[in-house]
């Protein structure tokens, strides 16, 4: 299956066939692809190699992965990683880096579509898609929080690696912009600091 999408050549135009699997998320219907997919139809680079993700951030998400894991208790959360997509509603679909879900919202047994059912938490490391022309990268980041919230998340975390900054926004609360030396609270009895613990690995300087 692929989707029908025109190409973004100056030039002369032409009607490309884009591979449904170079989709990173879909929003009220639009598809928006990861960030380099014109490379793989000019066959410049592979699929994988435009969804893997930088060192740094794969670091960022390993060290927050672990801090989650030592102060959640086990029984009550299931943390969900690999970019474990949302299904929001038909033709929104949504993905995150960290998803943190009650263990009792979750259908048992699990099934190979996409959680239907909010996070408590979701934890995004940087934008990862092709945005267009007219959408800035924070208009994105903006749009995908509220949309996150509306759909029942409880807080939402961004952790943008160009500027050093962390986006924390929950409901009915304002939104707050700060830094990684900033102790930033995911669920009571868990935070984390994200720049001493980056520096403890060697990470960053």
């Amino acid at each position: 299956m692929s989707v029908t999408a025109r190409t973004l050549a100056r030039n002369t135009p032409t009607i490309r066939k884009i591979p449904s699997a170079l989709i990173y998320e879909e929003i009220s219907g639009v598809p928006y692809y990861y960030q380099g997919y014109r490379s793989v139809l000019s066959r410049q680079k592979t699929k994988e190699e435009i969804m893997g993700a930088s060192a740094l951030q794969s670091a960022v998400v390993s060290l927050l992965i672990h801090i989650l894991y030592r102060y959640l208790p086990f029984d009550d959360f299931l943390i969900a990683t690999n970019e474990p997509g949302l299904h929001l509603a038909p033709g929104s679909n949504l993905a995150n880096d960290i998803a943190i879900f009650d263990q009792t919202s979750l259908p048992t047994p699990l099934d190979d579509k996409y959680f239907s059912v909010p996070p408590r938490i979701v934890i995004e490391v940087d934008v990862k898609i092709d945005l267009p022309a007219n959408v800035s990268e924070t208009e994105y980041v903006y749009d995908k929080t509220q949309k996150l919230l509306d759909f029942g998340v409880h807080k939402v975390i961004w952790v943008l690696t160009k500027t050093r900054r962390l986006l924390v926004a929950q409901s009915s609360q304002p939104w707050l912009l700060t830094d990684w030396d900033t102790v930033t609270e995911v669920l009571p009895g868990c935070s984390f600091q994200l720049n001493p613990l980056l520096r403890s690995k060697g990470v960053i300087l």
